[in-house]
């Protein structure tokens, strides 16, 4: 005999799978963050032009034959990427007070891929790169390397096409300020997540690196503020773009034995850059 069974039942039993499996996915989605890849070529980003706010990790894969990195700036006081381009005009003009830094992956070698993860609020921004070409002292954004981007107030709705990793559990604490860095604890061999946080007053970055055999931060500073000609005296490998008062980020990294360095190319009011203040330090790990 055919036994029947109340639809109600089969209702329930729907709206438990779904309430379930809605549950689930929550909890999982609390537990891993959206990544944005953005490609970096001679002079572009392809990106997406709006994402959804909060903790996101962008991944910066770079395509070109030229350093790269992502400064992503944050435009206030309803300001757009056309008042940005007019304000670049005067090289020599401060920072625009609506005009807020806010990180990014810092800076990619040719056919490397490098991740920062930062705090994003809805509003307008803008991706930009200031690393200048060998031989020159003209920024990329200068020649177009700029791209806006919207973000978006969170909706509890999936961003259609993102994908996601495991939100990042830091290990190593590094504080800047004026004008050194301030690392929890040594550096050892092996991966390391690192938590930044930026104490100030001025802005400041992040650029991560190993150095050649023989060399010193002092050379790679060098041969990055004169035209980057001849071999690096030391490899970009990690790292935080400029960064305002108060703002923190996370980037991780590999760490194999040698002799590391961290240096800051951020202008000082004075116009000399951070490093010229004595914002570099070197490390090794062992």
């Amino acid at each position: 005999m055919l036994k029947v069974v109340p639809l109600v039942l089969f209702v329930g039993a729907a709206a438990f799978v779904s309430t379930s499996s809605l549950r689930d996915t929550r909890a999982e989605a609390a537990f891993k963050v959206p990544v944005v890849t953005v490609h970096a070529s001679e002079y572009a980003f392809s990106a997406p032009k709006s994402i959804v706010g909060g903790q996101t990790t962008f991944r910066l894969v770079n395509d070109g034959k030229e350093l790269h990195h992502i400064t992503i700036l944050k435009l206030e006081q309803g300001k757009t990427m056309k008042d940005l381009q007019a304000a670049m005009k005067d090289p020599n003009a401060p920072l625009p007070a609506w005009l807020v830094p806010v990180g990014g992956p810092n800076a990619a070698v040719p056919g490397s891929t490098i991740e920062a993860t930062l705090d994003l609020a809805p509003g307008n921004y803008v991706l930009a790169c200031f690393i200048p070409s060998p031989g020159g002292d003209t920024p990329h954004a200068a020649k177009g390397m700029m791209a806006p981007l919207t973000v978006t107030a969170p909706g509890g709705v999936t961003q259609a096409g993102a994908s996601f990793a495991p939100t990042p559990t830091p290990d190593v604490h590094l504080v800047l300020k004026d004008y050194a860095f301030a690392f929890s604890k040594p550096i050892t061999a092996g991966k390391h997540t690192i938590h930044v946080m930026n104490e100030g007053p001025q802005e400041h970055e992040v650029i991560m690196l190993k150095l050649a055999p023989g060399k010193h931060v002092a050379d790679f500073n060098k041969w990055a503020t004169t035209g980057m000609q001849g071999p690096p005296p030391a490899m970009p490998i990690a790292g935080l773009s400029g960064m305002a008062k108060g703002r923190t980020a996370i980037f991780s990294d590999d760490f194999t034995p040698g002799t590391y360095a961290i240096t800051c190319f951020v202008s000082a009011p004075d116009k000399k850059m951070h490093s010229d203040h004595g914002m570099s330090t070197e490390f090794v790990v062992k």
